[in-house]
């Protein structure tokens, strides 16, 4: 049976990559492969993680699905990867910390809306309660965003450097999904074996999670606000438009926190309705920043367009 809440996610999640890529087509070759390997990373999380780790499955209600694996997942990874990139580069942090403040970014969304996905019914994991880990969502979920972005936006940006300087590297971009998923597994070792040294509970070690954030977040804030920044700009190698960055991200977390609301949720949990509105407004805020680094080494541009839905305006020129 079609659910028509998760067509409708389906339909969207498609329309937005569709008219990404054709936007990163127009860029330039590179620009289009990034997000297109960024889907079939995705994808093969997704299928992968379901096979080899089977600690969650997806409802049979998606439309479109490969195998295990529903196709407006993969693209939504891509998605949210590609405006991360994005926003980091508007930004013009520090170079070495840009993967780390990708990976910060993503996972500002995973702590928003998995908890509430799961009451959806979108997705379900296996032996764990409502009460376990993060509200019902294992821990190591967390754990393991931060390094799938880390992995990817570290080869990815890698790679843009050299394909400026080599013709025809950018092709190489196809394969960047395969280190990148030996990055992420490489990384699950160490978070396994602390946890059963510390014989986590049922749900998984929440607490090494967000200690991993905190240092990702520790790493990510001197890459913003510390010295040698690079310039806020990024255009030319962007995967997708600023604007569709940031829309992407206030689409999601609009998205659930009125899921929250509508289901009743937000009464009975209300740490998820604190955390949904306070990164919703980090990353209100973040527009605003990331307007006021792009306007002062522009400040003649015509940066009028305006940002929707959210009340701080962001300006692709």
């Amino acid at each position: 049976m079609v659910n028509p809440v998760f067509l409708f996610l389906e339909i969207a999640a498609t329309a937005l990559f569709v008219g990404a890529a054709a936007a990163a087509l127009r860029r330039g070759r590179l620009p289009f492969l990034e997000l297109i390997s960024a889907a079939a990373y995705g994808l093969l999380l997704e299928q992968s993680s379901q096979v080899i780790f089977e600690t969650y499955r997806y409802s049979p209600q998606w439309t479109l699905v490969l195998d295990r694996a529903p196709l407006v997942i993969g693209l939504t990874w891509a998605l949210l990867i590609a405006g991360a990139m994005r926003i980091t580069d508007a930004l013009g942090v520090r170079r070495w910390t840009a993967p780390f403040v990708d990976a910060v970014l993503v996972i500002m969304l995973d702590l928003a809306f998995d908890a509430v996905a799961i009451r959806m019914g979108m997705w379900t994991w296996v032996d764990i309660g409502p009460t376990d880990g993060w509200f019902g969502v294992q821990a190591g979920n967390f754990y393991t965003w931060l390094f799938v972005t880390l992995g990817f936006s570290f080869l990815s940006r890698w790679l843009r450097d050299r394909a400026v300087r080599r013709q025809g590297v950018e092709w190489l971009q196809l394969l960047v999904p395969v280190p990148a998923y030996a990055i992420l597994i490489a990384s699950i070792i160490p978070y396994a074996l602390i946890s059963t040294w510390a014989d986590a509970p049922t749900g998984g070690a929440l607490w090494l999670s967000f200690l991993s954030i905190g240092l990702f977040a520790a790493v990510g804030w001197r890459g913003i606000f510390g010295p040698r920044r690079q310039p806020p700009d990024g255009r030319v190698a962007a995967i997708v438009d600023l604007r569709l960055a940031f829309l992407t991200r206030f689409c999601i977390q609009g998205f659930f926190l009125l899921a929250l609301l509508v289901m009743g949720f937000a009464t009975q949990l209300p740490v998820l309705l604190i955390t949904s509105v306070v990164l919703i407004s980090a990353d209100v805020w973040l527009s605003r920043l990331v307007n006021q680094r792009r306007a002062a080494i522009s400040p003649a541009s015509p940066l009028s367009a305006p940002l929707a839905p959210a009340p701080a305006p962001v300006r692709e020129p």
